[in-house]
């Protein structure tokens, strides 16, 4: 994995020496993150790794755009705020977020089993 994203990393490297190679990798990213948040989204009602493909393709734009950093960096701490608060909580926080979450996962498994039927 660190060969492949060395071998990105001089690829973008060497095609930000010109300015139309700069704006070539800004396209790029941008379609590809777009395209990878866009795949998330449509998977959010499945079971499966709809959030996480969405913070995939956020990190993506996020090496090209300062405004998908920002979004990026502000996703990380409220997701670490949440897990702090769900160790760290009573019982009741944690019975209410579990419950919570298995209503999700439960509507989402009762959406795609709707659709697959």
């Amino acid at each position: 994995m660190r060969r492949v994203r060395d071998a990105l990393l001089r690829i973008r490297a060497r095609a930000y020496t010109t300015p139309l190679g700069r704006l070539g990798v800004r396209i790029v990213v941008a379609v590809l993150g777009t395209l990878i948040i866009a795949i998330g989204v449509v998977l959010l009602p499945l079971p499966g790794p709809g959030w996480l493909i969405i913070l995939a393709g956020l990190a993506l734009l996020a090496m090209e755009f300062r405004w998908a950093k920002r979004l990026l960096r502000f996703t990380r701490a409220q997701l670490l705020r949440w897990t702090r608060l769900v160790k760290e909580g009573s019982w009741l926080v944690r019975i209410v977020s579990v419950g919570g979450l298995l209503l999700v996962v439960g509507g989402a498994l009762a959406v795609s089993l709707a659709m697959v039927a």
